[in-house]
């Protein structure tokens, strides 16, 4: 009698697993896998970044077009006047070069403008920023307010303004400086070397 009731135990028991077996759709029995596209486009988003990536070594390997600041024969005056001489209060971060007023100035390289404005120390100011080599370019004193906005993207030559006197000033001239990073706040760089190789290319 044991042997009969345990034969009908496991044929209920069989019987119950086929019937939920059954009732479990194909999907959920099987191990999920991944869409067989996922690995063209993880391939493809890094064959872009690679792309992209060259792209950026390239313009930066080019070579860059630099020009002086101002048009005509520079005049940078006197050591008073150089980068790193006294001033009251602090040292001149910038290199003074003298001409006629309303001698034209120009960008020194392609790049974007970080700030124009005017200001009672600075007078009308322009600051150009180089994204390639990390640096900005600040033009002092101009005659009148820059002809180029915040944000606007520039080439070298392009017209910025022209020598003047304004803000804190004594006789006409731009004072230039080179600084790393973009704007005034990264340290100040002697402008002279970069001004005299321009120069000379220009020449």
């Amino acid at each position: 009698m044991a042997t009969k009731r345990a034969t009908r135990l496991i044929a209920l028991t069989a019987c119950a697993s086929a019937a939920f077996t059954a009732t479990v759709p194909a999907a959920a029995q099987a191990p999920a896998q991944l869409p067989s596209e996922a690995a063209p486009a993880t391939s493809e988003s890094k064959s872009k970044a690679s792309v992209e990536l060259r792209r950026l070594h390239e313009r930066r390997a080019e070579p860059r077009r630099q020009v002086h600041p101002l048009t005509i024969a520079p005049d940078y005056g006197t050591p008073e006047n150089a980068f790193g001489a006294a001033r009251s209060g602090h040292v001149h971060e910038g290199q003074d070069v003298f001409a006629p007023a309303g001698s034209p100035l120009v960008a020194v390289t392609d790049g974007v403008i970080a700030e124009a404005g005017t200001d009672g120390a600075q007078g009308n100011y322009v600051y150009l920023y180089d994204p390639r080599a990390e640096r900005t370019y600040v033009y002092m004193h101009m005659v009148g307010p820059a002809p180029v906005k915040t944000g606007q993207r520039v080439h070298a030559g392009d017209r910025l303004g022209g020598v003047g006197c304004t803000g804190s000033c004594w006789g006409e001239h731009l004072h230039f400086e080179v600084h790393d990073g973009r704007g005034m706040a990264g340290p100040a760089r002697d402008p002279l070397p970069l001004l005299r190789e321009w120069e000379r290319a220009s020449g």
